[in-house]
């Protein structure tokens, strides 16, 4: 190969040594869930003072030193995968060279702690979850996969069970599930499905099917027509409509039910 002329896999080469390469990719990925959990504690605090988080990130990203690609969209915690890897991977380098890691450590708890927010939303709106029945539209940890691995979607079902909630769950690719979950979470076969007489829908996996369910259906089939959303994937379906009770990061609600 002639290394004086350009690579055809990429226009820039950073030429460095292999110890400095392996912590770059440590760095970015954990600069990036760094950058995740900063927007996400910000929109909770956007939540109490009536900012809305996303009017807030249009703003950061308008600063040049920020600027427009900035890893920085509020909505659900970072899953497991490279970003929790990597910030697991320095903060343990660190403690193996008794060197404590402030920042990257609070990234874990921040990150932990926001994966609790569709169940603090739930108990604000509906008080005690017992023989509530709360529908969960995707149980992967991602769409396009049918890993329920590292799950926060199965995570929060199995939650829910705890609590003595009625859960009904869809997602188009699960087609059975793991033994432990039996019991716990009652798959359907329809989006649709999962509304009769839910008091509340998640929308825990954002799968390119559930825009298409239009509000009129969902406030007919739903008990009580209320969602949440944490990355505002159905605001301009179901969040554009009045009758629904459309709760997301990062943006004040100012009203629940019993």
């Amino acid at each position: 190969m002639d290394w004086t002329s350009t690579p055809p896999w990429s226009p820039r080469i950073e030429w460095m040594s292999v110890e400095s390469a392996e912590m770059t990719k440590h760095a970015v990925n954990a600069f990036l869930a760094t950058s995740v959990t900063f927007i996400n504690e910000l929109a909770g605090i956007c939540e109490q003072v009536g900012a809305d988080v996303k009017e807030v990130e249009r703003g950061l990203k308008s600063e040049s030193r920020i600027g427009p690609s900035a890893y920085l969209s509020p909505g659900a915690a970072f899953a497991g995968g490279t970003l929790a890897r990597d910030v697991t991977s320095l903060t343990q380098i660190g403690s193996k060279h008794h060197l404590p890691i402030h920042l990257l450590s609070g990234v874990h708890a921040a990150n932990n702690a926001h994966r609790n927010w569709p169940r603090r939303k739930l108990e604000e709106l509906l008080g005690n979850l017992r023989e509530r029945c709360i529908a969960i539209w995707g149980l992967t940890y991602k769409p396009g996969t049918d890993t329920l691995r590292r799950s926060a979607s199965v995570e929060l079902c199995d939650w829910l069970g705890q609590q003595g909630a009625f859960v009904q769950a869809h997602d188009p690719v699960v087609k059975s599930l793991p033994a432990e979950l039996s019991g716990k979470i009652h798959p359907v076969a329809t989006a649709r499905d999962a509304l009769v007489g839910a008091e509340a829908l998640v929308v825990a996996t954002e799968w390119p099917e559930y825009p298409t369910m239009d509000a009129a259906t969902l406030v007919s089939t739903m008990k009580n027509p209320t969602v949440l959303d944490a990355s505002r994937f159905l605001a301009s379906t179901l969040g554009a409509d009045s009758r629904i009770r459309y709760m997301t990061v990062g943006k004040p609600v100012y009203y629940a039910i019993r």
